[in-house]
């Protein structure tokens, strides 16, 4: 496109989204998630001249509110903080990539210099929102130049996990990450109940995990039993068992269960058809084959995956089918736990695979016929799913410094064994119905920790016995 042509894109866009963030964040209004707040004070301190923190990356995967977070940053510049709308851009390149090739640079310099000249000469704050920014082959490096040259300008840039994989160096040193996960159970009964959990609820609980101190939590679960489940008209635990199946993708809020379940599928197939070819490259029978990989791993119960079979059951390489499991890794889909051991065990061990979101498993499972075997299979199932995906996250969080492993031990073996900086072992035993300490017991002489962890619906609230944890599901789900 030319100048005049790029200039009337960007006059739509500013004419047009002041409706759409109204529809999109107002209809009802909605609730926001504490990632929304992180971002907003660093947006307080650039305008209060604080900071020069102004150049943000936020990845993750699709339909984990992304979006939402960008409309109601905007909704809060333009009403709180009395900003032009016409000093904001939000601008969505999955649209703009239907125009043809284009460098966001040149619409950039147009929003900055031409159509808010006055605020680029008076140095007044202009804003830049850049969603889906995957589709530009350069918006790192077009970041990096506006952050050098304009210290008016903060940035935004949105997208998928693609963009960790495009993450330079350049733009490292500029800019600030900020991955977005799907929602925890406290942040699902706040942002869909509009239940207001206890202050640090998160940081708590998972300091426990690692402390084996249960004094805190134990306060935290008493509020959120009185002021929160005891509230509810029905029962808690099946407000748990939506949240596990349909709630970890904050777009699913309003819809009933079989629209859930195909929204969710049909965001599994744009990271399948859009995504991955950000990441690498695969010929067509490949890429046929990832659907039927994916699907293998959403319907197995957790365990070791063999790549050999996998290879063998599609007629793929085995080097291809380890290509396609760390495109899935690399698209945030899933992730990976090793065996505990030593590096040549855990190479001579296969990886165990799991879903980032227990949203997606439930429903690739549910749509594949599968969610008819025995309940406490398929709701197990998800549980230690979701345990393993609640560790890593708060990994990537807290950047703490821990291993996360299966127990390869073919007798009494836990489900994970969590190795902290100091070389201490806390095994963690998963599972609904009836959980004894004899398993999580061997372990621990096994491993020689000081206490170890179940995660079940054995009791009712946090006990420990005899250095054993037992958390129950909806209490660890809060973290």
């Amino acid at each position: 496109m030319e100048n005049n042509e790029k200039r009337q894109y960007l006059f739509n866009i500013l004419k047009t989204i002041p409706d759409i963030v109204e529809y999109s964040i107002k209809t009802p209004e909605l609730n926001k998630r504490n990632d929304f707040f992180e971002l907003k004070n660093r947006i307080d301190l650039f305008l209060d001249k604080s900071s020069d923190a102004r150049f943000y990356i936020m990845p993750g995967l699709r339909g984990v509110g992304k979006t939402t977070i960008l409309f109601q940053l905007y909704d809060y510049l333009t009403t709180t903080r009395g900003i032009n709308p016409n000093q904001i851009l939000y601008f969505d390149l999955d649209r703009l990539k239907d125009q043809g090739e284009f460098n966001i640079l040149d619409y950039m310099d147009l929003f900055i210099k031409d159509i808010n000249e006055d605020a680029y000469l008076n140095r007044e704050p202009l804003f830049i929102f850049v969603d889906e920014s995957q589709y530009s082959d350069n918006w790192n490096h077009v970041g990096k130049i506006i952050f050098d040259e304009n210290k008016n300008v903060f940035l935004i840039f949105t997208g998928s996990d693609a963009l960790n994989l495009e993450y330079s160096m350049d733009s490292a040193r500029r800019s600030i990450k900020k991955e977005i996960y799907p929602l925890n159970f406290s942040e699902y009964l706040y942002l869909k109940y509009d239940f207001n959990m206890p202050k640090n609820v998160s940081q708590t609980f998972f300091e426990m995990i690692f402390s084996g101190e249960i004094k805190d939590s134990i306060k935290i679960e008493k509020k959120v039993q009185l002021n929160v489940y005891n509230k509810f008209k029905r029962d808690s635990d099946k407000i748990w068992k939506d949240f596990i199946q349909y709630g970890g993708l904050p777009f699913s809020f309003k819809l009933p269960p079989q629209e859930v379940i195909q929204t969710t599928i049909d965001i599994k197939n744009r990271v399948l058809e859009k995504d991955l070819d950000l990441i690498s490259s695969f010929t067509t029978p490949i890429r046929q084959s990832s659907y039927s990989i994916l699907n293998t791993i959403a319907l197995q119960k957790p365990g070791a995956l063999s790549v050999q079979k996998l290879a063998n059951n599609f007629e793929l390489s085995k080097t291809s089918v380890l290509n396609i499991l760390e495109s899935f890794c690399n698209a945030h889909l899933i992730f990976s736990v090793d065996a505990y051991g030593s590096i040549t065990k855990r190479n001579r061990y296969p990886r165990e695979y799991y879903f980032l979101s227990t949203q997606m498993k439930a429903c690739i499972y549910q749509l594949n016929g599968q969610s008819t075997q025995t309940k406490g299979d398929y709701f197990g199932s998800l549980l230690e799913n979701y345990v393993a995906a609640s560790l890593f996250m708060m990994k990537e969080k807290t950047k703490r410094d821990f291993g996360i492993f299966y127990d390869s031990r073919k007798k009494s073996n836990v489900d994970f064994l969590i190795n902290t900086i100091m070389g201490d072992i806390i095994p963690i035993e998963v599972g609904i119905g009836d959980k004894n300490k004899k398993q999580i017991k061997n372990a621990m002489n096994k491993y020689n920790s000081d206490f170890g962890i179940v995660i079940s619906n054995k009791t009712q609230s946090i006990v420990k016995e005899d250095d054993v944890l037992f958390i129950p599901i909806k209490t660890f789900s809060l973290m």
